[in-house]
């Protein structure tokens, strides 16, 4: 078995190991309807405040928004958590000795996960915005392909960080703090909470060059405001973090490796 069809069959193991839990991730997930519910309700009396278009957006746009940036939280894989353990209670070293490398293996494993999450929770999140706001207003079938990229794009740099994350318990005891300041900052300057059209302009061009904007916001702005040249600089830099939290990732495995390996772990 070559290196590619290893990942190969660890994600589809992942995918069919999710697939038998797709109807409960629905189940799970209808605190979506909650959400959008209350988001629907604030920002309906804003916009009866203030006018039918707000920096850009019209109601039906920032629901619309709004469910495409909760769809990719609640479409976050889990493994990372096991990485957290695994390294801390040093079953790792395990993983240091198989045939595949060890942040990949994770990385395939969970894609396995996020697909069938995204899966579920697009079903979910069409039939909610349908019926709370309607269909999206100037929405076209075409532009499909090229949002799913950026959402999966997102979701996969959302992937490496978490990784890299988990993998500082080689050194750090206590390192959830660091899951809860990053979850933080995706929720703000991610525009996961308010579009970054709407932050002050300051603000706005800093988190334009921040990757947690690359995770949330660029996927949902393109699903209400597309342009095939807003997909391309915006994807453009999703590849670029992709590539370069992929490396810090293999780059803390290799050290933590190391540092495993000197200790006689």
């Amino acid at each position: 078995m070559n290196k590619g069809s290893k990942y190969i069959h660890i994600f589809k193991t992942s995918l069919s190991s999710n697939l038998a839990y797709f109807g409960s991730f629905i189940i799970k997930n209808l605190f979506l309807v909650l959400i959008i519910f209350v988001y629907l309700m604030l920002w309906g009396k804003i916009y009866s405040q203030k006018g039918e278009v707000i920096s850009g957006l019209t109601l039906n746009n920032i629901i619309w928004y709004l469910i495409v940036t909760e769809i990719i939280a609640l479409s976050r894989s889990d493994f990372y958590l096991k990485v957290n353990d695994e390294v801390k209670n040093g079953d790792i070293a395990y993983g240091i000795n198989k045939p595949y490398n060890y942040v990949l293996y994770c990385f395939f494993n969970s894609l396995g996960e996020i697909v069938v999450k995204l899966g579920s929770n697009m079903v979910l999140g069409l039939i909610i915005g349908i019926i709370f706001i309607g269909s999206l207003e100037g929405f076209n079938i075409v532009t499909i392909p090229f949002i799913l990229i950026s959402i999966l794009v997102g979701s996969f740099i959302n992937v490496f960080i978490y990784i890299s994350l988990a993998l500082t318990s080689f050194w750090v005891e206590e390192n959830k703090p660091f899951f809860w300041i990053y979850s933080k900052l995706i929720f703000t300057l991610g525009g996961m909470l308010v579009p970054l059209d709407l932050f002050p302009t300051w603000l706005k061009e800093i988190s334009a060059y921040l990757p947690f904007a690359y995770i949330t916001y660029i996927p949902g702005k393109l699903a209400v405001d597309f342009s095939v040249e807003k997909f391309y600089k915006g994807f453009g830099i999703q590849v670029i973090y992709l590539i370069l939290f992929m490396i810090i990732a293999l780059a803390i495995y290799r050290k933590g490796a190391e540092k495993l390996n000197v200790n006689g772990g």
